[in-house]
């Protein structure tokens, strides 16, 4: 498996990204919808139809009573229709709101994506190095085979003595038992990443070797490191979040300004109670103007709204600058430990190609009987720890690389130059 094929099933399978990726839509929808309430003029249609009795009727001590005949059937059907021409800017910064909430889940998803995939990377290089040690310690245990052979071979030739294929079995013994966890770990490894893959469960990952032999580019990774500020989705997300929280300033002091409505309105009804006495006739009544509507309350209230949203957004502005400060800590910590992880590998290149020349030497002076199985047993260990932790350190540059690009938000160009 590629990693660009690891990124395509993470984006298409994984199940966590799938509930942000819905999380933008469910937010294009309110969009949308808040878009369509706000704008839309309202308009509404009743109808009615009724039973109106006898009208029953007193003087002022409600003596003198008599009964007056009333048309009985009621009808009623009316249009009324209203839209805002003014409201402070209240519906505009809404919907400027709606706007960037939405933009604000659309950067969310794209950094539980980065997230996602970077501990699928983990992962997916966790797995890496354990196919690496699974190598090392097969060749290791032919070359401990080999020697037992050999040693075998002296001892009955009366040369060396039973100890020494003691001492060599119980390294053979050893090297077996590392080799058995480093195959378990494999397996658990590997189920992880099938699981979060939406893979089979009996699903054997294999990862791309040629990933091994590419090298980061060493002379772009200062401009990447200084492209943090601009390309850093945790920057993006909260300078989101200040424009969020300006818009709800201008929502709150839109409170102290008074709106003004256009209204149309028209009523047939039946009868008409206007006369005297009631007449059963339709009666159709028209009207339109416009309302001008202010809460006076809002002398009292809006101040504290004001206030709240003025802290809100100053305090937006100060976690902003955090931000900025901690992209900036980690970009440059990021920076460091790329160029650390590459000398160490160079470092253990040089130690592992220094271990190899002992180790022939070493062997050679114990088949001559001028050293003990004991300097042999430490030659292959030292072998074998110089090779693990070789192969462990270009890994990490690896890492290290991925971790960088993710920190500077560059995570879509993690690529390009590796």
């Amino acid at each position: 498996m590629t990693l660009d094929s690891l990124w395509q099933k993470s984006e298409n399978y994984n199940t966590q990204l799938e509930v942000s990726r819905q999380k933008v839509y469910i937010s294009k929808t309110e969009t949308e919808a808040l878009k369509r309430d706000l704008y839309t003029p309202q308009f509404e249609v009743t109808a009615g139809l009724g039973y109106i009795s006898d009208a029953h009727v007193w003087n002022n001590r409600f003596q003198d009573g008599m009964t007056v005949d009333m048309p009985h059937k009621t009808m009623d059907f009316a249009i009324n229709a209203g839209y805002l021409l003014y409201g402070a800017g209240k519906v505009k910064n809404t919907v400027e709101q709606a706007t960037i909430r939405n933009q604000i889940a659309k950067l969310s998803y794209s950094k539980d994506k980065e997230d996602i995939q970077f501990l699928l990377l983990a992962q997916y290089l966790d797995l890496f190095t354990l196919y690496n040690q699974q190598r090392i310690y097969k060749q290791n245990i032919k070359l401990t085979q080999q020697r037992l052979r050999n040693i075998e071979q002296r001892v009955e030739e009366g040369m060396l003595t039973h100890n020494d294929i003691v001492r060599s079995k119980l390294q053979l013994t050893n090297q077996q038992i590392q080799l058995n966890r480093v195959n378990n770990n494999i397996l658990v490894v590997n189920h992880d990443l099938c699981v979060k893959l939406g893979l089979n469960a009996n699903t054997i990952i294999d990862v791309d070797t040629l990933l091994y032999h590419q090298f980061f580019n060493r002379t772009k990774s200062q401009n990447y490191n200084d492209s943090s500020y601009t390309n850093a989705l945790d920057i993006a997300l909260s300078r989101k979040n200040i424009e969020l929280a300006k818009r709800q300033v201008n929502i709150a002091h839109s409170q102290q300004f008074p709106t003004l409505s256009l209204y149309v309105s028209g009523a047939l009804d039946r009868p008409s109670l206007n006369s005297n006495p009631p007449v059963d006739i339709y009666t159709d009544i028209f009207q339109v103007g416009l309302k001008l509507k202010y809460n006076i309350g809002s002398l009292y209230t809006a101040k504290k709204h004001i206030e709240k949203s003025e802290m809100d957004y100053n305090m937006a502005q100060t976690q902003q600058q955090w931000t900025e400060q901690s992209v900036e800590m980690a970009s440059h910590q990021a920076y460091i430990r790329i160029h650390d992880a590459w000398d160490k590998y160079h470092s253990l290149e040089e130690s592992f190609a220094l271990a190899q020349d002992n180790y022939q030497v070493v062997e050679q002076k114990y088949l001559n009987k001028f050293s003990t199985i004991t300097d042999v047993l430490d030659a292959a260990t030292a072998l074998l720890s110089s090779e693990l932790d070789m192969n462990n350190a270009k890994v990490d540059i690896i890492y290290q690389w991925f971790s960088f690009m993710k920190i500077t938000g560059n995570w879509e160009n993690r690529e390009s130059e590796f």
